[in-house]
């Protein structure tokens, strides 16, 4: 099983989001975990970079994982509209 590290910044865009879809990001995240190679059908590559994706209501999870020291890091979480500009 991966370990799953969020950052300070992610950490407090959770603390604000309601409780069914911060329940549906836990679900998932820890499905992830478990095999982040598996096919999932939830997960996407995103384009042109190493990072991976995954819709939880109106919500988007951006996270890579790093092989050599088995972990997940969710790099940011938010709203569907504004997550991909950065």
């Amino acid at each position: 099983m991966y370990k799953v590290i969020i950052a300070d910044s992610v950490s407090k865009v959770l603390r604000k989001l309601p409780k069914d879809d911060l329940g549906r990001f836990a679900e998932k995240i820890n499905l992830i975990a478990q095999n982040p190679y598996a096919h999932l059908s939830f997960v996407k590559r995103l384009r042109g970079d190493h990072c991976f994706r995954f819709r939880f209501g109106d919500y988007r999870c951006i996270y890579s994982v790093i092989d050599n020291i088995l972990t997940i890091e969710v790099v940011d979480v938010g709203h569907r509209k504004g997550i991909y500009r950065r």
